[in-house]
């Protein structure tokens, strides 16, 4: 794992690939984890079909870190087949 300081964030983001699930409006997409830090992530989508996910939408991302994590979250960004999350 590297740790990357960014100029845009307050805390510094952990490069590492993991399974995850992300549920947004009851429905769930298998996804991996690219990057994670104490106040989000960054989740690259198995699936491109991402037409009722928008901006602003809450759900929960859950991660198998050391043990299985449930981050409650918010999508701040999406780029093609990546999705942005902040933690709640």
């Amino acid at each position: 794992m590297i740790e990357k300081p960014d100029k845009q964030r307050s805390d510094s983001r952990v490069e590492l690939l993991t399974k995850c699930q992300l549920e947004i409006k009851g429905k769930k997409y298998d996804c991996l984890v690219d990057n994670i830090s104490t106040t989000g992530a960054s989740v690259k989508m198995a699936t491109i079909d991402l037409e009722h996910i928008q901006v602003g939408d809450t759900g929960k991302l859950d991660v198998l870190l050391l043990s299985p994590v449930t981050y409650h979250c918010w999508v701040v960004r999406i780029s093609s087949d990546q999705i942005g999350v902040n933690f709640i």
